[in-house]
């Protein structure tokens, strides 16, 4: 499953619970707002649904070191993203044409193939 979330505090929790962050980008009509993607991964079916359901809920619960890391990685690739395009690029073409505004994101990120 995908998820897709303009919420840079959800988005550091899924990658602080161990969602793998598939793609960043700018949405076009709105260079400062930045779509955050994220994918199961190796974690069973269903898990982001779950995540995202105790997130909303008010019912997560994390480690708050962890959740200080991945708001600092998530906030980092955004203001990158922010300052180096204005349009909708993403973090996948970034790295098809050379571009290193956009790198690893903590030990969860991995782009998709």
């Amino acid at each position: 499953m995908r998820l897709t979330t303009t919420d840079l505090y959800e988005s550091s929790y899924l990658h602080c619970a161990g969602a793998q962050l598939k793609d960043v980008w700018n949405e076009r009509s709105r260079s400062s707002t930045v779509v955050f993607v994220f994918d199961d991964g190796q974690q069973s079916e269903g898990r982001l649904e779950e995540l995202q359901k105790n997130y909303r809920n008010g019912t997560a619960t994390v480690n708050l070191a962890e959740y200080r890391q991945s708001l600092e990685a998530l906030k980092d690739v955004m203001f990158r993203l922010i300052r180096s395009t204005g349009t909708h690029e993403t973090m996948k073409e970034n790295q098809r044409t050379g571009k290193r505004e956009n790198h690893h994101v903590s030990r969860h990120y991995q782009t998709a193939n």
